[in-house]
């Protein structure tokens, strides 16, 4: 896609100039409108239209992905990217959510930035590994460790299927007490803490079928 109009949002003004010297670079004729705050972004895409939108999250007066939300029901040609601090995963997946079609955070060099952009008008979306690795790691989680005894495997079989620890103990032949022991094991080594997260650690380590449970 071409990129003759972008808008960049961005409070901070040293960023702000980074950002905007990283656009030029990528894109040298375009048109470069700013926002310092969410009310000024408001009134630029209520009065014009974008073909990129660099939005930050943290703004003085305002979310920024209320913006990308706005944009992507409004203005759905806009590509929307997210230029922000914030990896976590909840501002990363509620801005994709809400339309964001690239995630780019600033700890990378302009260089670096300006090819993110630039490989935009080759159909690549922009997002910085670091996010890309998040979202493979989620829908591509790592396999738990089998790191449990072969007593460990048997109790988080039984947990996993629904028993009750007492009714797990019974069928074990072991003391309430002891069973609750190897169960809060098994919850530290997998490092989970519900039973919804012990079934799904037991069918990843191919104890049960929790699918046909």
């Amino acid at each position: 896609m071409a990129i003759n109009k972008v808008l960049i949002i961005e409070d901070i003004k040293p960023v702000m100039r980074w950002v905007v010297q990283s656009v030029q670079l990528a894109f040298p004729e375009a048109q470069i409108t700013q926002a310092i705050n969410f009310l000024q972004a408001i009134d630029h895409v209520k009065s014009d239209s974008f073909d990129l939108a660099l939005v930050d999250i943290g703004l003085p007066d305002g979310n920024g992905l209320d913006i990308v939300e706005y944009l992507t029901k409004n203005n759905p040609k806009t590509l929307v990217v997210m230029s922000t601090i914030f990896d976590d995963d909840q501002n990363v997946f509620s801005a994709l959510r809400k339309g964001a079609k690239g995630y780019i955070l600033k700890d990378q060099d302009q260089d670096q930035l300006a090819q993110m952009l630039l490989d935009i008008e080759n159909g690549k979306q922009p997002i910085s590994s670091a996010i890309a690795n998040k979202l493979l790691n989620f829908f591509n989680p790592q396999q738990p460790e089998n790191k449990l005894t072969n007593r460990e495997k048997e109790v988080l079989t039984f947990i996993a299927k629904g028993i009750k620890v007492p009714e797990v103990a019974d069928l074990l032949g072991i003391k309430s007490s002891t069973c609750y022991g190897y169960v809060k094991e098994i919850y530290l080594k997998l490092d989970i803490n519900s039973r919804a997260q012990a079934t799904v650690a037991a069918s990843k380590m191919g104890l049960i079928d929790y699918r046909l449970e």
